[in-house]
């Protein structure tokens, strides 16, 4: 797919790459645990898989509004059918496969348990609390499957499945919709900034609150992120990207000048490569109205080339399932090769794409399995949900954004 350096897209709702992209953020996350669990650390870049979480939340973010903007006139914002519609939507496209692997990870969650003993033994600054693994309470498996986990900082990280960040994902579809309607009604800065005051407002009032989450699982504290992807979505409907650049670089520094307020800031180079991520997203959406548009068109064009490319939509396809279970397979692996003296013996970055080369196929293999059963399933239980509401009302008049949305 291919677009004029100074016109929008001529399909608007096809935007393969974006496939490819979610299959890298995969992968990422899955490669800079390998790194942590071979005992290679510090590693700039590799090592920052909480970036890679916000690249989710970034295209999350645009999705979300993306579609919610298409569908806008056959499910009007102020309805509270379409608020059932989008929610029955994200929960059967994220719940089941998460339902499963909740499942298997607390079974096996003494397993586990012992083999992230045995890495901590060999390389001891990677130690992790083990109750996250072994705490099997029935008030535990409620907090999750009720996805109510990332409000409470005593369950938010407490399976072997990195699913602080699938609360998190939850929490923004819960308030979504909101956000949006306060879009329609006050306009896109008043109702974004405003929603940026609303965090920055309660980590005032509830600083303890906020500190005591081992991970950034509260909405709260990520809502920004999310919302820069939306002002994507949000400024390619106007053809204003710069504009919504500059309102969304404007949420990240303000939220990023709170955090160091609090002192809980991280280093700065991690922060400039989040507005770095949250630029060049921007730049790969662009619709030809941000600047250097024409000199970056080639650039852009096969960038987008390759994230849309057969292997690029794979992983796209099989993204989900890795980010959820590659550490269900990646702690046994890493477990057994700490116990072997001569793996242990080598160079860190030859443990690191050993331990790599053993993970990749099963997790993968397993990935795609899910994939074309489970998520595929759940996924077909969604719109047949959301096709039986349909029926039950008739379809109103469309709403309207105003005219500030860009």
């Amino acid at each position: 797919m291919t677009e004029s350096p100074r016109t929008p897209a001529s399909n608007p709702n096809h935007l393969p790459w974006l496939d490819g992209l979610r299959g890298l953020a995969a992968f990422w996350v899955l490669a800079s645990h390998v790194q942590i669990l071979s005992g290679l650390r510090d590693l700039p870049l590799l090592s920052w898989g909480g970036i890679a979480v916000d690249l989710f939340m970034l295209l999350s973010g645009f999705l979300m509004a993306h579609n919610y903007l298409l569908r806008q006139q056959a499910e009007p914002w102020g309805e509270a059918r379409t608020f059932a519609l989008f929610w029955l939507r994200r929960f059967f496209r994220i719940a089941p496969l998460y339902y499963l692997l909740l499942i298997v990870a607390v079974g096996i969650g003494g397993m586990l348990a012992d083999d992230r003993s045995a890495i901590a033994a060999i390389w001891p600054n990677t130690a992790t609390p083990l109750r996250r693994y072994l705490d099997g309470s029935l008030a535990n498996y409620l907090a999750h499957v009720s996805f109510a986990f990332g409000f409470l900082p005593d369950y938010a990280f407490r399976t072997a499945l990195p699913d602080w960040s699938i609360g998190l994902e939850m929490q923004f579809y819960l308030v979504f919709p909101f956000v949006m309607l306060a879009v329609l009604r006050l306009g896109a800065y008043a109702a974004t900034f405003g929603a940026l005051a609303l965090c920055l407002g309660l980590w005032f009032l509830f600083p303890g609150y906020f500190a005591s989450f081992e991970m950034p699982a509260f909405i709260a504290m990520k809502l920004c992120v999310f919302m820069a992807g939306m002002w994507i979505a949000l400024g390619r409907r106007q053809g204003k990207m710069t504009r919504a650049l500059a309102a969304a670089l404007a949420m990240m520094l303000i939220w990023a000048l709170a955090a160091r307020h609090f002192h809980l800031g991280e280093p700065r180079i991690m922060t400039l490569c989040r507005f770095a991520i949250v630029a060049g997203m921007f730049y790969l959406m662009n619709d030809g109205s941000l600047p250097g548009s024409a000199w970056l068109a080639r650039p852009l064009q096969l960038l987008r080339g390759w994230l849309s490319g057969r292997v690029a939509r794979f992983l796209g396809d099989t993204s989900y399932c890795t980010y959820l279970l590659h550490l269900l397979i990646l702690l046994p692996v890493a477990g057994a090769l700490a116990a072997r003296p001569d793996y242990v013996a080598l160079p860190a970055p030859l443990r690191f794409l050993l331990c790599l080369a053993l993970v990749l196929p099963p997790v993968y293999l397993v990935s795609w399995g899910l994939f074309r059963t489970v998520e595929t399933y759940g996924i077909h239980l969604g719109r047949q949900a959301v096709k039986a509401i349909g029926r039950w009302r008739p379809r109103a008049a469309p709403g309207r954004v105003n005219a500030d949305a860009g």
